[in-house]
């Protein structure tokens, strides 16, 4: 009995994994952007006198990859956190990716999936004669 239920196990994690393939980036940049954040009780407010909220800068990091999966590129921006740096990946290098519905999916270099809305998707060869 732990026999079969080994075997489907294994069966059942092969056959998840199995609708990742093999592609390659082509494209890895910056696309952070700077934003404003409403802080209660920031120093600054209560110096200043004002209200008791006040707008600071932060910065939302994210990451755009472009990869070419069976002969289409495909766009999507992901943000970077503890797990995933943009110096993860570079051009040219092989990453295992999906796509589900509307959603580019990618294994970060810990095995985990992180999916992101497809920004782009174009032909990256050219259409036969």
């Amino acid at each position: 009995m732990k026999r079969v239920l080994g075997a489907l196990l294994l069966l059942s994690s092969l056959a998840m994994g199995a609708d990742f393939k093999l592609a390659k980036v082509l494209d890895v940049h910056d696309v952070s952007a700077l934003a404003e954040a409403a802080v209660a009780n920031h120093p600054v407010a209560i110096k200043a006198g004002g209200e008791q909220t006040t707008s600071v800068p932060s910065q939302y990091l994210r990451c755009e990859i472009t990869i070419d999966l069976a002969g289409t590129s495909y766009t999507a921006a992901y943000p970077e956190d503890q797990h995933f740096k943009i110096t993860d990946y570079s051009a040219g290098d092989m990453i295992a990716a999906r796509i589900e519905g509307k959603k580019l999916v990618l294994k970060r270099l810990d095995g985990k999936e992180m999916k992101a809305k497809i920004l782009r998707q174009e032909p990256t060869s050219p259409p036969g004669p």
